[in-house]
């Protein structure tokens, strides 16, 4: 079978088995990955982190917009997923690890890090591991720093996500994707 369509329908059958913690049915679009890779402001010299990166249509386009595999660190909690990101993307980090302990996982890195580019369902995961994941996020975060997440809540006001040490910076609606999308980037104060 084609690996793509392989990767489309082991994503579906996750989010079958637990749609909380997926998010969506289908994988994100390269547009939409081109788009959290723009507001994201990458820095090659630093580290970017992603959040759930699935099947990797973000991964690729973070890699297209210059960053070095080797400075792109993907914290995936499902490890069937770790495997087919390590499949597609043999030279970048990838660590079986729940978004919770961001803090224990890149302890002493926080000052090398641009930005953590998120496809957490955050909305849909519940309270308590949202609120932990976004207070190890600004943790980890130097000041300037971009924290970058997508909703499928084309309306969703941005203070909404729950941020206390971070500010809405700027924000983008992604039609070409199913379904279609906001991205919002905030900045550590």
């Amino acid at each position: 079978m084609n690996g793509r369509i392989s990767d489309i329908l082991t994503f579906t059958s996750r989010f079958f088995a637990k749609p909380r913690f997926t998010g969506s049915i289908l994988p994100s679009s390269r547009f939409l990955g081109k788009k959290m890779a723009s507001l994201a402001k990458i820095d090659p010299e630093r580290i970017t982190i992603e959040l759930g990166p699935g099947t990797g249509s973000i991964t690729a386009q973070l890699i297209n917009s210059g960053l070095p595999p080797k400075n792109l660190y993907c914290v995936e909690f499902d490890p069937k997923m770790c495997e087919i990101i390590k499949r597609k993307f043999p030279e970048i980090n990838v660590i079986n690890a729940s978004a919770e302990n961001l803090g224990k996982l890149f302890a002493g890195k926080s000052c090398k890090i641009c930005a953590i580019v998120s496809s957490l369902p955050l909305l849909s995961l519940p309270k308590n591991v949202t609120e932990k994941i976004l207070k190890e996020s600004q943790s980890i975060l130097p000041q300037g720093a971009r924290f970058i997440q997508f909703t499928y809540n084309l309306n969703r006001v941005p203070e909404a996500v729950g941020f206390t040490e971070m500010r809405p910076v700027e924000c983008a609606k992604v039609y070409a994707n199913l379904p279609p999308a906001r991205v919002d980037a905030f900045e550590k104060l």
